[in-house]
């Protein structure tokens, strides 16, 4: 017998219990992280939950905006009053399921049964699944009939090796100009260090503040320091600062990091640009560096994100598609997709086009995207 739940806080549920569900590709769904997520003041969050005699099947948080605070919509999304299922705003999201296929498509019906029950308590007319894996997309639109558009395209380095110099074999004809950005740091200079967030926050916040400033996302201090004091205290036994130092250990620049399972994630990367010395800082800091701790540390991937995809498939990542997913409600069961296919192939051409490469064809196929 399977029961359903709605949790007011990540706290309701033990840490261990939760991160069962959570794989290697889930750091963004994962207890800590989530608990770091919560602010009642920008969102209400909701922690739905369906488990079986004690075990635990399926887990999601959703999110309910109020309108002041709302993220943009997707167009799929852009006529409904929705409730955000997974990570909150433009992370990595997939559906945490346990047991064997036939146990998963199960649990996931009844989770979304749960969700759709609370959205409607809450005056929504729709879930949006945003920035979803296409594997979820897929058995999403295996139990209900699902509305989507491509999304964007998330950056990995996927290193088998585990290895700096297997690093380097994915380079190709790029590892001249990689070697050349790693040597132009040394020569410089510079170095990297390493520490964990909490011995870094005063340090480091003006440095994210000037980056931020520098490509026109200007956040307040206070509110970046107090973002990463919060990271920290839920989150640092899983953190990396690689801070860059000059000759006298002055601090040029620093980039946090976490790990979770096999992958590392880059998260965020601040400068003093009055002291760099256009020696690939921000390189070194953000793939270099962090790739030669990976090989110290066992972790063979590297999670760097969405936008800027052009300078990551240069330094070897490759590009996933991610979705918006839209269901209306109430729910319709029975199987479906619809998408519109032309704009969605428009995106995946101009990605193609900026990025230069990094896209493997059977992934991009998006014509070949069904319900499972």
């Amino acid at each position: 017998m399977t029961e359903t739940r709605h949790l007011t806080s990540i706290g309701d549920i033990a840490r261990d219990t939760w991160d069962s569900l959570v794989p290697a590709s889930c750091f963004y769904q994962s207890h800590g992280w989530l608990a770091g997520q919560e602010r009642p003041d920008f969102a209400a969050a909701t922690y739905t939950v369906v488990s079986s005699d004690g075990r635990l099947l399926a887990a999601t948080p959703s999110y309910d905006f109020p309108a002041k605070n709302a993220p943009p919509l997707p167009p799929v999304a852009a006529d409904r009053a929705v409730l955000r299922v997974g990570t909150r705003t433009g992370y990595h999201n997939e559906f945490l399921l346990a047991g064997g296929e036939a146990e998963q498509r199960d649990a996931l019906a009844e989770l979304v049964e749960g969700l759709a029950e609370h959205a409607l308590r809450l005056g929504r007319d729709a879930l949006l699944f945003d920035f979803l894996t296409t594997d979820s997309l897929r058995l999403l639109a295996g139990l209900f009939p699902v509305r989507a558009q491509l999304r964007s395209a998330e950056a990995v380095i996927h290193n088998e090796g585990g290895t700096f110099e297997s690093y380097r074999r994915l380079l190709g004809r790029n590892v001249r100009k990689r070697d050349y950005e790693v040597r132009k740091f040394e020569q410089a200079g510079l170095s990297l260090e390493t520490a964990p967030l909490s011995e870094c926050v005063d340090e480091l916040a003006p440095l994210i503040g000037q980056t931020m400033d520098r490509y026109d996302a200007s956040l307040d201090l206070a509110e970046i320091r107090a973002f990463l004091k919060v990271q920290a205290e839920h989150l640092d036994g899983l953190s990396t600062v690689f801070r860059v130092v000059d000759e006298e250990g002055g601090l040029v620049g620093g980039h946090v990091a976490f790990t979770w399972r096999e992958m590392l994630y880059a998260r965020v990367a601040g400068f003093d640009y009055t002291r760099t010395r256009d020696a690939y800082e921000y390189f070194n800091a953000v793939y270099y560096g962090p790739l030669r701790h990976m090989e110290r540390h066992r972790l063979d991937t590297l999670h760097l994100g969405l936008s800027a995809v052009e300078a990551k498939v240069r330094r070897g990542a490759r590009l996933h598609p991610v979705w918006a997913a839209v269901l209306p409600l109430p729910l319709v069961q029975g199987a479906g997709l619809t998408r519109d296919t032309a704009a969605d192939q428009a995106l995946a051409d101009s990605v193609r086009a900026e990025a230069g490469g990094g896209m493997e064809e059977g992934e991009w196929e998006l014509g070949r995207i069904t319900p499972l």
